[in-house]
């Protein structure tokens, strides 16, 4: 008997579905477009602490109330307006550290401090948006890199080498190597990496213009922006050929 066989007599395709849903190593929920939970899988229900019938049913925010020592962070209405941007645009929208803390199991008013990262993913059936897929993953213990990781992304003082990138995407695939967010994570130093040999070249491009017109940084970048519009041409490849032309023959341009 061979594998299609089998598939189709222990119930089909529906049937694996059900079967992957519930063997998933992510925390899977599904919501109705008013947030409430029709069925979760055994790893959301166990990183939650509960039982799957006292979620499903349930409208999400109504079981998962915020910590009252958490709500100048507003986590609830951060997920709230992340799974309306799904309903409204029908596209996936992630939230890479999102710390929403989760009632105690068996302390009535005590919260438990949990970190996660969550994707919340469109279902459609024929073409029309009928449901809410969430997938989270409980980062808690992976919390500090992540949060490190970050950070430097918003550090507006980092360092603006292509080889400063490198060693950035390195420690921070390291870091996280043993962490299921390891492709997100990946995603997220490349383009910091893709952003740091950018911005070195149009510092580089600055202060050529700075030297050649006698003007400050913000004049050589207003330069650089009108001779990005009038070209035609993003701005860091109008970077990218000014700092060619006058460096010499055998220099190496960040980014080649």
């Amino acid at each position: 008997m061979d594998e299609q066989q089998v598939i189709h007599r222990e119930g089909g395709v529906a049937a694996l579905r059900d079967s992957a849903f519930e063997s998933s190593t992510s925390g899977l929920a599904l919501m109705d477009l008013d947030f409430v939970i029709l069925d979760v899988n055994a790893m959301f229900a166990s990183s939650m602490g509960m039982q799957r019938d006292e979620l499903v049913g349930r409208q999400a925010f109504e079981v998962f109330v915020e910590n009252p020592q958490q709500s100048d962070d507003a986590p609830a209405r951060a997920m709230r307006r992340s799974l309306e941007r799904v309903i409204s645009t029908g596209q996936r929208d992630v939230l890479h550290v999102h710390r929403y803390d989760i009632p105690h199991p068996t302390e009535d008013g005590v919260f438990v401090e949990r970190y996660w990262s969550p994707v919340n993913i469109p279902v459609f059936q024929d073409g029309v948006l009928v449901a809410l897929l969430q997938q989270v993953e409980d980062v808690t213990d992976h919390r500090e890199d992540l949060v490190r990781i970050l950070e430097y992304l918003k550090e507006p003082s980092a360092a603006t080498s292509a080889e400063a990138g490198r060693r950035f995407v390195h420690y921070a695939t390291t870091a996280m190597a043993h962490s299921s967010l390891y492709q997100s994570a990946q995603r997220e130093v490349e383009q910091l990496q893709e952003a740091l040999i950018s911005r070195g070249v149009i510092d580089q491009a600055k202060g050529i213009l700075m030297g050649r017109y006698r003007c400050t940084g913000d004049e050589a970048f207003d330069r650089l922006r009108k001779m990005s519009n009038d070209s035609n041409v993003r701005i860091h490849d109008v970077a990218r050929a000014l700092v060619y032309q006058v460096s010499p023959a055998t220099a190496e341009v960040p980014g080649n």
